[in-house]
This record gives C-alpha cells, sequence and structure tokens, in this order.
C-alpha cells in the first residue's frame, strides 16, 4: 500500500506540542497497521465518513481524516471536529 502525506497535512501537524505529536504519529502508524493487517488495536475508533473518506479519532479532542482509494491512501485533515468539518469542505476538489 501506498501513503500520501499533503502538505497542509504536515504543516498542521508542526503547530502541535511535541507530546500531541507522538500521539498523532503513534496513531498513524496504527491506521497504517490496521489497513495492512485488518486488525484493529484496542482504541483505534475508524469511522466511514463517505465512500473513499474515513476519519481516525486520536482521542476526545483530535482526529486524522485519510482518503482511500484502492492501494492509494492519503491522510490530508488533521485537527479537531471543527478543523475537520472546515478540511473536508475545502478539500473536495483536491481529492479527486
Amino acid at each position: 500500500m501506498k501513503y500520501v502525506v499533503f502538505r497542509s497535512f504536515l504543516k498542521k501537524l508542526d503547530s502541535y506540542r511535541e507530546k500531541e505529536q507522538k500521539i498523532i504519529v503513534d496513531a498513524i502508524e496504527k491506521i497504517k497497521n490496521y489497513l495492512e493487517t485488518n486488525e484493529a488495536p484496542y482504541g483505534l475508533r475508524i469511522k466511514r465518513l463517505s465512500k473513499k473518506i474515513y476519519e481516525g479519532r486520536i482521542n476526545i479532542h483530535l482526529r486524522v481524516v485519510y482518503f482511500r482509494e484502492k492501494e492509494v491512501v492519503k491522510f490530508f485533515c488533521l485537527g479537531n471536529h471543527d478543523d475537520i468539518k472546515h478540511c473536508l469542505k475545502t478539500s473536495k476538489q483536491r481529492l479527486k
């Protein structure tokens, strides 16, 4: 499987403190493992938002959203609930 991380995602990641960054990176690794093995560890909450878009809840405040098409996964949104809502509205064209 091929993984792509959008520049805007990395920029948002850099805006968090080091402790939060480690939690986010760990969650992304768990999501990748889930996509490869189809086995989710306890606590990883994946929710399908549309046909190809999924949300992973990192914790009560943070979420990561990715787009999956066949063997390509694109991580494109990171943030709280409102950040994700805004990102989904503005990202429709980039995901086509």
